[in-house]
Order: structure tokens, then C-alpha cells, then sequence
């Protein structure tokens, strides 16, 4: 493979027909198009990004565009398009991979629409927690449909699509994936030389070693990241490790094409399964690739973990399984990992086939919608960035900052470019000898990852590729004396609005090595979020990985519950001083700093309304909240918090209490929601019997006390500087085929009364069992937002495809609801 020539050509109007190699349309002059070449990033590995400038008046929102890619080798004029590569018909590709038309039609062009100019011409989808081998469906895919029979309404079709983190699941990665993540029907994504990746091994020094399957075998990393590394996960037996692990991720988890045949064909065998036969055509699957004939000519699993390496020690040791017992069948520390190893494959293999099936129709979506990415943990490693420790810990093991850094090269790559394009744009003019010509720092660090990947394509000047190359990445990355010098933060136009997209990761703020971070420190805040809105827009969208307003009580009460639980457990020899188990439970919300959230909410009230996108908890929901600054009789501003997740990542069965109704009440808070009183560098008085936990509150530099709890009768001064109010939505769809309905009782009669109890109690069991709750969505699902007037503002409806729910909520705040809190008399 080489360097291609890549030309992008736009038409306007949807079901444009493309054969015989021309466009039969009105005219066949494209109204824009604009021409790049590929940059390498592997032997095999060549990416371009094309961006075309519209001529005045730009594109129109009220139409539909269609466009084509024409490319061909720098050296060969011979062109190719979606037409040759067979993109615009269903069937097979080579390989037998399967392919959906991407213009949802044979031989029709893929098409795009802009967002509407006006609020109720919006349509924005949002979701995140895309896990290969997650439980459940995958949500994304079900966008496909919604576009076919809207394709030609631009006004009705997603206009653009945020996927807001986790794309990539990092740590958790099937082993059976693993094993054949860096090749495509046998050839290298990165060539003959495998990346080297340097470790250090107890008391010695750092050496390198080849990154790879037969140095750090699959289901034999677990030990090898969290002692080398530094990292915390705790299900990272298969962790990507290099460069070209981290690609191969992104490559498969949106497009088939790129997906080895013979691990299709396996797959196949399982998806095709009936009931029936599906346990035994995955005991025929697991056996071929743990302790059988292998795949794709590789050598089975154990054959490959038994093999000798220079890594034995990293690799084996006595407190999990020595080399010799593997080697040995009879040994029962041999016999407990096949077990178990067989046992997960089971597991994910279904949810791995089930991904795999529904994948064209994903790549479909993202050839239809535009589509904008923000990084949370999973991109890297599972707590990314946690506490301070985590850092220090992590960023002190050479193989730790290799590790993150091959990770975000990738998320540069694959995600960051197409939301920056203008910031990369001088790399693709560039050599690496003109480094220092280069003004933006993100072409900088586009050509560092651009050299790195060349010099072990080729061969050349690997003897100083740490020095000059990898070295100089680890700082802009903020791993050396300095801070980060990469902005990954944006902002993006949505008709009469925009979205302002936050990083919540290289900007945090530490008080101490074991507390909860700020998740954006403040003068991260003041560079992330403008002071002011240009052009006045009806409200803003912010998007934040992590929710900004979670669950209230999950947040104050349940998930610090949880962590501290799992830490009965045991201690956590990695973070000491950390509550144990924290890591285990994602111990990192934004309410969990309360210097962090308060200073975020009071740059939003200064927006006056706000919908904020979210997701990486697992649950899809929506809450609001009413915001009251100093004196103000009426709210001053309305936050409104959308939550969707998981894509594909639905809680396991072992937690499924969380989807009970008692367990929902505590969740959501009880009542009307929860409020909170607070103050900004204030000497703070009380009279009466306020409980010590208040008094200890009252006490910080940003202090804040819930209203719910408070003592009747108690008093506080001075009065507070804000104060808020959040409260959880209920669904309005409800069930289908409720069993209620709408039949009244008839109270006194027993034959009602009995058939009245028993539809409630079958409703109960009904909702519990379809994972529906009246708040919150546990199921697989993705957003799908819109808006309606409301008088002289708008309210957003969000709904959660997937999980069969809808809520709306006005964006200004009802009379009904504009009393402000007060404390109990």
C-alpha cells in the first residue's frame, strides 16, 4: 500500500445515482470539492482528511448534500470511488465481509444534512459507552433505520450525531479480538519491525521489548498494567499496549472491512446458530482458538503463551501462574485458567458475534451524520487520571507513559482530527524537518505520531526514535515538568446555537494525592468556556463526558456507599489513603468536588439555558435544575442534563436490584428533588440545632448545605449566594400494553380490587423485567433530541431510543416552579 491522492466532491439534493462511473443528475458539476493526500501510519495504514470550503453562501440547512470520494495511488493515475469499491451496494465485499448500501439504495451516494436554523428544526443525537463485547444491543445501530426513512427530510434526520466517550473500551478488550488486532487477512497494519515498548522490571533497569502477541500474550496482561504501568483497572487481562493495538481498535470497532476474514467466519458460526445449537458451535470456536487447530494459521492460545520469550518474568509469576504450570496440563493452576478462560470466552464471543453483526448498519450512521467525539477514560485505561497518586504512579513507569501515550496518538488520530480539522491542517503540508515551521500545537503532535509510525514502517532512524520523536510527544502531553500544551476541548456551530465540548481529563485540578479531582481546574474553565455568547443564541448546548447533574442521591449517597463496600474487602495496595474500591466504582463525578461543580454551574447560569450532553454512567436519564443567584425572586437560569448511556455496555444481571422501584426512589431523591444553599468565602453563622455534618459543610471555603435534612426552626447567615434545585424526570411514554390501563377501581368491590392488584403487581414485574423504570433507562439506548416553542422559549424533547423513553422539559422555568427554596421554619 501507498500514499493516495484523495479528492472529496459534493452535490446537492439526497438519492443521487452513481454508476457507470458518472453522476447522472442535473448537472454533474459537483457544487464544492477539494483534493488531500494520506498520511502514513503503517505500512498498511494510510489516513486522510478532506475539508472542503464551501463557496459563498455556504450550504443551505433546509437541503440534503450528497458526495463521493474519489482516490488512487500518488504513482498511479487509475482512480477508484465508492462506486468501484462496491460502498454503494449490499451484499458481500472482499473477503466476505458484509456491506449495506451507504446510500441506502444500490448505486446512491451517501448523503449529510446540516442542523436546522431554527430550534424545532434541530435533530441532535448524542451517546457514548460503546463496548465491543458489551452486554446488550449496540443503540448506535439503531440510527440506521431512523435515516432511511427520513433520508430525504433534512428537517427529520439526524443532522449530528456527539458521541461523547468511551468509544473505544481500551482495558476491556475480548482476548479472542486481541489475538488478531494488528493484521488484516495477514498483512501488518504497521509493517515488518512491531513497536518497542520500554519496562521496568523489579529493582532493574529499563529495557524494550516488542510489543506484541507473543511477548504479552492475550489474557496475560492484567498483572503486566497494573505493576509495570501503574494503571488500576481491574479487568485489563487484555489490555492495548502499542500504537498499532490502539489503531486496530478503532479501525474494527466501525468498519467490517477491516476485520479479518477467518475471524468473520468464526463469528459467523455463532451468529448463525440456532438456540439450539449454540453452545456447541462456541465450545467448536473457543476449542479451535484456546487449545486447538488455531486461527488463520496462527497457533492456538496456550501453544502461543507457551512458547519462550524475553518477558517471562512480566509475564509470569508466583501469585498468579508460574511458567512451569502452564506448561504443564496436568497442574491445576493450568486447568483453573482454562476453565476460566473458556468460561469468559462463552460470554463475550455472543455479545463480540452480536457487535459484529449489527456493525454495517453502524458504519452507515457515521457515513450519513456528522459526527463529533470527546475522550473520557476508557480511550486510555479505566481511571484515567483519577487522584493525583494515579498520575504520579503511572507517569513514573516508562512503559505507563508509553501505554498513554500510543493511546492518545490514536485518539488524535482517530477521533480529535475530524473534530479540529483547521488545528491539524498544516501537518498534512509538512515534512518532519519542518517541525519548527508549524504554529499549532496539534500539528505538531500529528507529525511526532506521523514520524513514529514511519520510522518503524521503514526501517529508519529507530536508534534515536525515543529522543527525538516519543520524547518530545510525552511532553506536549504534559507527562514531563510542564503542563499539557494540547487543548482537546471545541466548540462547534449548530444552527442558532452551538455545542461547547469539554475536556474533563488533561485539565483537572488535584487538592491533594487521594481527593476526588476537580474535573476541570479553574483556569481550565475559564480557557474551556467563553465569558460570553456571541450572536445571543435561544440556549447552548455544553457537553461533558461525565454527567454535570447526576442522579442526586446516587452521587451524594449510593455509589460512595458502593466504593466504600467493595473496600471491606480488601485494601488498595496502589492508592493508599484512597478509599479501596473507589477505583473499582468510578469514584469521579463532578458533585463529588464541590469547588469544581459549584464554579462550573455559576459559568452556566451566566448562559441563562443550557442542555448539557452526557453520558459514561450507564443509565440514561434527564434532570433539571433551577439555579437562584443572590436575592433573585426568579430562577436565573435553567440547566437541563441529558444523559445517554450505554450505547452497548448494559449492567450485568448482578446488579440488575439497581432496576428495582424502591431502588429507584433512592436513586432519583425522594419527593421534589434535592436543593442546596451556597456560599463563596463566607464567614457563616447558625442558630439552633443544626446537625454536625451541616456545621462541618458550612465550614469550607465553597460551602453547601441541602436543604433536605435541615432542622426545622434553624437559621443560617448570612443568606446564600445561590442556591439550587435539581430534579429527576419521569418517562412519558410508560409501558406498552400497560396492564393498569385506565380501568378505575371500584372501590368496595372485591372482584375489582383483586383484578386492580394484580395488574399492579403485573406492571411491576413487567417493568422490572423489560428494564424499564420511570426515570431512569438501563437498557442499551441513544439520544435522540429535539425542540417545540414554548411561548417566547423552547422546550427539549429526549428521546432514548433503545430503552423506549421520552421525556420534555421547558427551557425556561414554569411559574409554577420559580419559588425559590427555602429552609424549613
Amino acid at each position: 500500500m501507498s500514499n493516495h491522492s484523495i479528492t472529496l466532491k459534493i452535490w446537492e439534493g439526497d438519492n443521487i445515482e452513481h454508476t457507470s462511473g458518472s453522476l447522472f443528475t442535473t448537472s454533474n458539476t459537483p457544487i464544492a470539492e477539494a483534493g488531500t493526500h494520506t498520511l502514513q501510519f503503517g505500512v498498511n495504514l494510510w489516513i486522510a482528511l478532506v475539508t472542503v470550503d464551501v463557496p459563498s453562501p455556504g450550504l443551505d440547512p433546509t437541503k440534503v448534500y450528497s458526495y463521493n470520494m474519489v482516490y488512487h495511488e500518488i504513482d498511479d493515475p487509475n482512480e477508484s470511488d465508492f462506486l468501484k469499491d462496491k460502498f454503494l451496494e449490499d451484499g458481500k465485499s472482499e473477503g466476505e465481509r458484509p456491506q449495506l448500501a451507504l446510500g441506502y439504495k444500490k448505486n446512491v451516494l451517501p448523503s449529510f444534512c446540516l442542523p436546522g436554523e431554527t430550534p424545532d428544526k434541530l435533530n441532535i443525537i448524542h451517546g457514548s459507552c460503546r463496548k465491543m463485547h458489551g452486554h446488550g444491543q449496540d443503540a448506535l445501530a439503531l440510527l440506521d433505520s431512523k435515516i432511511k426513512d427520513n433520508v430525504d427530510k433534512p428537517d427529520k434526520r439526524p443532522q449530528a450525531l456527539f458521541l461523547t466517550g468511551d468509544q473505544i473500551y481500551a482495558d476491556e478488550v475480548p482476548g479472542f479480538f486481541l489475538r488478531s488486532i494488528a493484521s488484516m487477512d495477514g498483512g501488518s497494519l504497521f509493517g515488518p519491525n512491531t513497536e518497542k515498548m520500554k519496562i521496568n522490571a523489579d529493582g532493574g533497569a529499563a529495557q524494550e521489548f516488542e510489543a506484541d502477541m507473543v511477548n504479552y500474550p492475550p489474557y496475560f496482561r492484567q498483572r503486566l498494567v497494573n505493576k509495570f504501568a501503574g494503571f488500576s483497572s481491574q479487568a485489563a487481562a487484555n489490555h492495548l499496549l502499542s500504537f498499532e493495538e490502539y489503531a486496530g481498535t478503532y479501525l474494527r470497532y466501525w468498519n467490517i472491512r477491516s476485520w479479518s476474514s477467518s475471524m468473520i467466519t468464526e463469528l459467523d458460526k455463532i451468529t448463525k446458530a440456532t438456540p439450539e445449537q449454540l453452545s456447541a458451535k462456541l465450545d467448536e470456536v473457543i476449542t479451535k482458538f484456546v487449545d486447538g487447530a488455531g486461527v488463520d494459521a496462527d497457533t492456538n492460545l496456550v501453544n502461543l503463551i507457551r512458547g519462550n520469550r524475553p518477558t517471562e518474568a512480566f509475564v509470569f509469576s508466583e501469585d498468579s501462574i508460574t511458567k512451569a504450570q502452564f506448561n504443564d496440563s496436568n497442574s491445576e493452576k493450568f486447568k483453573d485458567w482454562l476453565k476460566q478462560t473458556k468460561s469468559s470466552l462463552r460470554h463475550e464471543l455472543v455479545d463480540m458475534a452480536a457487535f459484529m453483526k449489527k456493525l454495517p448498519e453502524v458504519s452507515r450512521v457515521l457515513a450519513n451524520v456528522p459526527t463529533y467525539m470527546i475522550m473520557d477514560d476508557h480511550e486510555v485505561t479505566d481511571d484515567w487520571a483519577i487522584t493525583k497518586r494515579w498520575n504520579n504512579q503511572v507517569l513514573s513507569k516508562p512503559f505507563g507513559r508509553d501505554i498513554i501515550r500510543n493511546a492518545m496518538m490514536a485518539y488524535a488520530v482517530f477521533q480529535d482530527w475530524g473534530n479540529s480539522p483547521d488545528e491539524y491542517k498544516e501537518a498534512i503540508s509538512m515534512i518532519f524537518d519542518d517541525m519548527t515551521d508549524s504554529t499549532k500545537k496539534k500539528a505538531q503532535f500529528l507529525l511526532y505520531a506521523g514520524e513514529y509510525a514511519f520510522r518503524y514502517a521503514n526501517n529508519s532512524h529507530l536508534n534515536t526514535l525515543r529522543t527525538e520523536v516519543i520524547e518530545k510527544m510525552e511532553n506536549m502531553l504534559g507527562m514531563g515538568s510542564q503542563p499539557t500544551t494540547l487543548k482537546w476541548n471545541y466548540s462547534i456551530k449548530l444552527g442558532a446555537t452551538q455545542a461547547i465540548v469539554l475536556d474533563t481529563r488533561t485539565q483537572r485540578h488535584y487538592e491533594s494525592l487521594n481527593t476526588v479531582p476537580e474535573l476541570i481546574s479553574e483556569s481550565g474553565l475559564s480557557a474551556q468556556t467563553p465569558d460570553t455568547l456571541t450572536d445571543n443564541p435561544p440556549f447552548v448546548f455544553v457537553v461533558s463526558p461525565c454527567p454535570i447533574l447526576g442522579l442526586p442521591n446516587f452521587e451524594e449517597l449510593v455509589q460512595p456507599a458502593a466504593a466504600a463496600v467493595i473496600a471491606l474487602k480488601g485494601k488498595s495496595e496502589a492508592n493508599p489513603g484512597i478509599i479501596g474500591g473507589s477505583l473499582d466504582f468510578d469514584f469521579e463525578a463532578w458533585g463529588f468536588s464541590v469547588p469544581g461543580f459549584e464554579r462550573l454551574i455559576a459559568r452556566l447560569d451566566t448562559y441563562k439555558k443550557v442542555v448539557l450532553l452526557s453520558g459514561d454512567v450507564h443509565y440514561g436519564a434527564t434532570t433539571v435544575m433551577d439555579y437562584w443567584k443572590g436575592t433573585a425572586a426568579a430562577p436565573t437560569s435553567r440547566i437541563v442534563q441529558l444523559t445517554s448511556s450505554a450505547l452497548k455496555n448494559e449492567w450485568l444481571p448482578n446488579v440488575l436490584i439497581l432496576k428495582s422501584a424502591v431502588v429507584q426512589r433512592i436513586l432519583t431523591s425522594f419527593g421534589d428533588g434535592l436543593s442546596k444553599f451556597g456560599w463563596k468565602n463566607k464567614l457563616i453563622s447558625t442558630n439552633g440545632a443544626v446537625t454536625p455534618r451541616n456545621r462541618q459543610r458550612l465550614r469550607h471555603t465553597t460551602a453547601t448545605v441541602p436543604i433536605e435534612g435541615w432542622t426545622p426552626g434553624s437559621t443560617v447567615n448570612p443568606a446564600p449566594d445561590w442556591r439550587w434545585k435539581v430534579q429527576v424526570l419521569k418517562d412519558k411514554k410508560g409501558l406498552e400494553d400497560d396492564p393498569v390501563g385506565t380501568t378505575d377501581l371500584v372501590i368496595g368491590n372485591a372482584t375489582s380490587m383483586k383484578d386492580g392488584y394484580f395488574n399492579i403487581v403485573s406492571r411491576h414485574q413487567k417493568a422490572y423485567m423489560e428494564g424499564k423504570s420511570p426515570r431512569i433507562a438501563w437498557n442499551s439506548n441513544v439520544g435522540w433530541i429535539t425542540f417545540t416553542a414554548d411561548g417566547d422559549s423552547w422546550k427539549v424533547k429526549h428521546e432514548l431510543l433503545g430503552a423506549k423513553m421520552e421525556y420534555e422539559v421547558p427551557l425556561k422555568t414554569p411559574a409554577a416552579e420559580q419559588a425559590k427554596p427555602e429552609l424549613p421554619t
